[in-house]
This record gives C-alpha cells, sequence and structure tokens, in this order.
C-alpha cells in the first residue's frame, strides 16, 4: 500500500510547528499562558518535558533540517513518552516527528513499510497528545489532516469522518491556527472542484482571523519557526496561483519579499522564481491535465524546511 502525504508541519502564517519554550511555561504545572491565543485554548507542558533532552534534541533537528538526525528524536522521543505517558509534549513531539517523515522523507523512506508506520504513529500520538490535552486545539490542525488522509488511503470512512470532526472543533475554537489545515486535505483536487474551493475559502478566512488578533503566536515567527511568516506567504501565493487569481497571489508574494526576516531564510528563491514565472504557472494549473501542474508548497520536499529551518 502507498501512502501519497502532504502534511507540512507549516501552514501558512498560522502554525509551523508553534510550541512554547521554557519560558513560555507557566507556573501552575506548565499550563500555557501564552498572550495572544484564544480564550480556552491552553498547552499542557510541564517544565520537566518542555527541558527534557527529547524534546530539544527534536526542535534542534527540525530547525538545522537535519533529517539524518530524525530516527534518533523520534526514538528519544518514544522512550520519553514511555516513561512518562501522561506528558502532553512528548506524544505531541513524536506525532509531528512521524509527520516531518511523512512530508520530507529520506530516499529509504519511501518504502510503504515506513510510511504506513509513520502514519499510524502521527495518528496515534497526536489522538493521544489532545486526550491528554482537550484545550490545545492547535492539535486538530495536524491530527485532523492525518485522519482524514490516512482514512481515504484505506478506505475507511469512520477515520475520515473523525478527522473532519476534529477539525471543526479545532475550527471552532482556534481558527487562526486551524482554518488552514483545510488546504491540506483538499488542495491536490481540480481547481474548479468544490473540495478545492472549500480549501482556499479557509485559507481566506485564516488570513482574515490572523488580521483580527494580536501577538496571536499561530500568526508570527517564532523560535522554533524562524521563517513561519515566509514559509506560510509560499503556501497561501500557492493556493491562489492554483484558483488563477492573480493579482491576488502576485501581492500575497510580494509581501513577503518585504516581511523582516526575508533577508535571513534560506529559501527566498522560492518567492523570486514563483513572481518571475507567475503567468506560466497559473496557465499550467488552467489546462486540464493535472500532470503539468507545478509543485506547490503543499507536495514540496522542503515543505517543513521552508518555515523551520534557522
Amino acid at each position: 500500500m502507498k501512502l501519497c502525504w502532504s502534511l507540512p508541519l507549516c501552514w501558512f502564517v498560522i502554525a509551523c510547528g508553534d510550541s512554547s519554550s521554557g519560558d513560555d511555561v507557566a507556573a501552575d504545572a506548565g499550563i500555557d499562558a501564552h498572550v495572544g491565543r484564544p480564550d480556552g485554548v491552553a498547552l499542557c507542558y510541564s517544565p520537566a518535558a518542555d527541558a527534557d533532552p527529547a524534546t530539544t534534541g527534536f526542535w534542534t533537528a527540525l530547525r538545522a533540517g537535519d533529517r539524518a538526525a530524525r530516527d534518533a528524536a523520534i526514538a528519544a522521543l518514544d522512550a520519553a513518552a514511555t516513561a512518562a505517558p501522561a506528558e502532553e509534549e512528548f506524544h505531541l513531539l513524536l506525532g509531528l516527528a512521524h509527520l516531518w517523515r511523512l512530508a520530507e522523507p529520506l530516499p529509504g523512506e519511501l518504502t510503504p513499510a515506513v510510511q504506513v508506520t509513520s502514519a499510524t504513529g502521527a495518528r496515534d500520538h497526536l489522538r493521544r497528545a489532545y486526550e491528554l490535552c482537550p484545550t490545545d486545539h492547535r492539535i486538530a490542525a495536524w491530527l485532523g489532516p492525518v485522519l482524514i488522509r490516512y482514512g481515504r488511503a484505506v478506505n475507511d470512512a469512520a477515520m475520515v469522518a473523525e478527522g473532519e470532526a476534529v477539525l471543526d472543533t479545532g475550527i471552532a475554537h482556534y481558527p487562526s491556527f486551524v482554518l488552514f489545515s483545510k488546504l491540506l486535505v483538499h488542495a491536490d483536487a481540480p481547481r474548479d472542484a468544490p473540495e478545492f474551493q472549500q480549501a482556499l475559502d479557509a485559507v481566506l478566512a485564516n488570513g482574515d482571523a490572523c488580521s483580527a488578533v494580536v501577538a496571536d503566536p499561530a500568526c508570527e515567527d517564532h523560535p522554533h519557526a524562524a521563517h513561519n511568516r515566509e514559509g506560510g506567504v509560499v503556501f497561501f501565493g500557492d493556493a491562489l496561483v492554483k484558483a488563477g487569481r492573480r493579482a491576488e497571489a502576485e501581492a500575497i508574494y510580494m509581501a513577503g519579499l518585504r516581511e523582516p526576516a526575508y533577508a535571513t531564510w534560506d529559501y527566498q528563491t522560492l518567492l523570486t522564481e514563483r513572481l518571475a514565472t507567475l503567468d506560466a504557472r497559473i496557465a499550467a494549473y488552467a489546462t486540464p491535465d493535472p500532470a503539468d501542474d507545478p509543485v506547490a508548497a503543499w507536495a514540496a520536499p522542503n515543505q517543513c524546511a521552508m518555515c523551520h529551518s534557522d
């Protein structure tokens, strides 16, 4: 069985693996109190889990784009989750580590066995993290698409329905973080299909949600996603390009060039090349043959790195 995944850790200007650092962990048993998140959204990290070598090792590997260190990071997180099974953070990061392997696999990780192992690991650990911390509604942004795509792959309608319900719950509680995940489950639909329109509508609504809040970490760069905004612009712009909305796509790509952290971003050519080939990309999406569609951010081999790499 082959599973096709487009499940980046990075979604638009909203969610590139947002995670509290030690200074975000409040004294009351690690309940997150970061300003900017909606009322009712709280992380359940403990200071011990936040400072654990398995946690810091995962972020070090991801921020360096070090895929060769990923197996060791997964093993360390697995051991940490086994030793402290009630810690949300270990299960969440373990689920994200498996997602990273699905989104940016090494050549030897393209086998069905590895894909199924990581799809199952992502699903199960993200589920467990949400059970342990039902106020951490960020998790819905990852868990929902995992359940939907996995369910489609194995023809499990109940799993697909569970994923849709998870997404709806997350959107209701944390729209600026979770809305963009609809792109991940509908992005590959034909651009005239209702499913793609749902994805595009969600992306636009996500932009509105971010505009309506101040200092929401979902909408900003931060230590674990130094180029959250720049990478997010690529996702947003690519969705607009597929929809044939030239002026809006050009505007969002140009906005990316003006981001304060753009000068230190390793993936500047993603924006400059898209601007240079904008009409050609739109024309390619307009043909009836999807084989000539450009590679979009949600299917790119660097879809995690474009947000997370320092």
